[in-house]
């Protein structure tokens, strides 16, 4: 995925951000970190974050609480790679918008689903989560977690909206099994 010169630009001021906040006495990498992913990420998920088109299973039920889930693993990703370049002394905002953009992927799961791969870290068969693609799920529950969960929230949420897909070929039952 690219970035528009403007999102890459303000990607860029926000890594020197995080990075002087770093190099602030008794400020930590997750502390540092955290301007992006707790106060900032915000203004950027809808340019940068993306569904992957898996959800959990649990999260097919209409009464769940639900969350986009960053699988890979954000937080500890970006806290790493700001340690690594402060203690290094290297500034590479690219690494940090790379990173970012890779790492802005986000699954569908409930809200104890999320606690649970957090405690995992990450490890969605030690969570308990099974996922299953987007696509295979009836069309009441795609439009539903579409509305509820990607319009408006992902970069990518238009690739999903079930209304205005392409429908699939279906073979016409009576008709040597021809597509409709």
């Amino acid at each position: 995925m690219t970035t528009s010169p403007v999102i890459h630009n303000q990607l860029t001021s926000l890594y020197e951000e995080i990075m002087w906040l770093r190099g602030r006495p008794n400020i930590t990498s997750s502390v540092a970190r955290s301007w992006y992913t707790h106060a900032c990420a915000e203004r950027f998920k809808k340019h940068i974050r993306r569904f992957s088109g898996r959800v959990s299973k649990m999260s097919t039920d209409p009464d769940a609480k639900l969350q986009l889930e960053h699988h890979r693993r954000i937080q500890t990703e970006l806290t790493s790679l700001v340690e690594r370049h402060h203690l290094a002394g290297i500034s590479d905002p690219d690494d940090f918008i790379d990173t970012v953009i890779l790492f802005e992927e986000v699954h569908i799961v409930t809200f104890t689903e999320n606690y649970s791969a957090r405690r995992a870290k990450g490890d969605y068969v030690l969570a308990g989560i099974e996922l299953i693609d987007f696509d295979t799920l009836p069309i009441d529950d795609q439009q539903r977690l579409w509305r509820r969960m990607l319009n408006g929230r992902v970069a990518n949420h238009a690739e999903y909206n079930p209304n205005k897909k392409k429908p699939n070929k279906t073979l016409h039952p009576t008709a040597g099994n021809a597509p409709v």
